[in-house]
């Protein structure tokens, strides 16, 4: 049972960012990416503290982790600029789709094979994908394409992420690669702050009008995904990492309950569109994914 509580965590946090990106950011997502970089200076700093073995690895190597830390915040811009788009129970059940990248890099990266099921499950989640996002009005359909191909490419680059990850944990630790990817997480903000005049005079200007709030709401957003992250460790300890996998697929459908709580008690801080021909839409396509994540991991 303690997997699920991982995949609702990140549920949270999801609605923390659609907060943060709607009411104190208007869109304005690289601000809130600076925001964001800045957790890189306490967590680096702590495994520091516990772990000073971090600092002896090759140079080069230290280089590679940092860039793959860049490389992680960069999902945060298409990320946080669909999340401005559209509700956050159609953006966030497209995240399913970075277990099918990951098959898939791979299989082209690795030379690992696809079975059948795999390909069969990947379909699902993306017909799941596309279907969600599908907008009816008017008597007609729109795809939202734009939204869709920010997400897909926001999955992407935490696949790619992921992947090199993993090559280099294996290499070293866990740790080590951790504390170098959050110091790459903390250059990124300072370099953004440096040296876009927009993105700085937002930061500066946000701070000094809802600064604590901001900063707090970070701190906790940021908490909940570590703990999110340890929970998810832990379980896979627990459990087969394909069943903990599968559980983590149950994501879409916590976004959308929380989702519909939130609308219905507290509308001024999320809404979402509750509508009936809407809800139908969303839960189809939730379970198609839903199936599809099982799927991935029989």
């Amino acid at each position: 049972m303690i997997a699920f509580l991982a995949p609702f965590l990140w549920a949270i946090s999801n609605f923390i960012d659609k907060f943060l990106v709607s009411k104190y950011f208007k869109g304005r997502i690289g601000t809130l990416i600076i925001y964001s970089c800045s957790v890189g200076l306490p967590i680096s700093l702590l495994i520091l503290i516990f772990r000073p073995e971090v600092l002896q690895v090759n140079l080069s190597i230290a280089l590679f982790m940092v860039l793959n830390g860049f490389f992680y915040i960069a999902y945060l811009f298409p990320y946080l600029k669909a999340l401005h788009k559209a509700d956050t129970s159609i953006v966030t059940p497209i995240f399913q789709t970075i277990p099918v990248f990951s098959y898939f890099l791979a299989f082209f990266v690795l030379g690992e094979t696809l079975t059948k099921m795999q390909m069969v499950a990947s379909a699902f989640i993306i017909l799941g994908a596309v279907g969600i996002s599908l907008k009816f009005e008017n008597g007609k359909t729109r795809f939202r394409k734009e939204v869709v191909f920010l997400m897909l490419l926001a999955s992407i680059i935490i696949s790619l992420n992921s992947l090199l990850f993993k090559f280099f944990a294996i290499q070293l630790d866990f740790w080590t690669v951790s504390f170098w990817q959050y110091v790459g997480f903390l250059l990124f903000g300072s370099l953004i702050f440096m040296f876009s005049r927009s993105y700085r005079r937002d930061f500066l200007s946000s701070f000094t009008r809802d600064g604590k709030k901001i900063i707090g709401l970070n701190i906790a957003n940021e908490s909940i995904n570590i703990i999110a992250v340890m929970i998810f460790t832990y379980a896979t300890l627990l459990a087969p990492l394909s069943l903990v996998q599968v559980i983590n697929g149950f994501q879409p459908l916590f976004t959308f309950m929380l989702g519909a709580v939130l609308t219905l008690f507290v509308p001024h801080l999320i809404k979402e569109n509750l509508e009936g021909r809407i809800l139908v839409q969303k839960i189809l396509f939730m379970v198609l994914m839903i199936i599809g994540a099982y799927l991935l991991g029989i």
